[in-house]
């Protein structure tokens, strides 16, 4: 076993879908991650803002209070949480794309979602951030 796959991730799901947010903990829990669920982007600025740093935001971007978009321009402009990696995971593909193509996150998922290919997804950014914390690369 890799040494990354020792050190448990910790993943942020905002969705306001009850279902949906099952649905990404079924995926990711048994793949060994733990899953801290948010109704919406104000909530999960909340959470990271008392109680984590999660080590990936996995995002959809319709939802009441504060929206993915809005939620993912609040995590790039600061410093303590600009670097984590976004996933979205929306129906709304082509408002995700151009998030992506503009460099905002790291990866998109359409709806509905392919579990094995979201696994092998945030399998890979969790390795990638991991080397980039064991490099110093991802430190500001």
């Amino acid at each position: 076993m890799v040494a990354w796959a020792n050190r448990l991730s910790t993943i942020l799901v905002v969705d306001d879908d009850a279902s949906s947010r099952l649905v990404l903990r079924s995926v990711l829990e048994p793949s060994g991650y733990e899953v801290i669920e948010a109704p919406d982007g104000q909530a999960a600025l909340d959470i990271i803002g008392l109680l984590i740093l999660p080590d990936i935001v996995v995002t959809d971007l319709e939802m009441p209070v504060l929206g993915g978009a809005a939620l993912i321009s609040r995590l790039r402009g600061d410093s303590l949480t600009r670097a984590i990696p976004i996933v979205i995971v929306s129906g709304k593909l082509e408002a995700a794309l151009a998030l992506h193509g503009s460099g905002h996150v790291d990866a998109v998922v359409g709806k509905p979602v392919d579990s094995g290919a979201l696994a092998v997804l945030i399998d890979s950014l969790a390795r990638k951030s991991w080397m980039a914390d064991r490099s110093g690369m991802g430190a500001d």
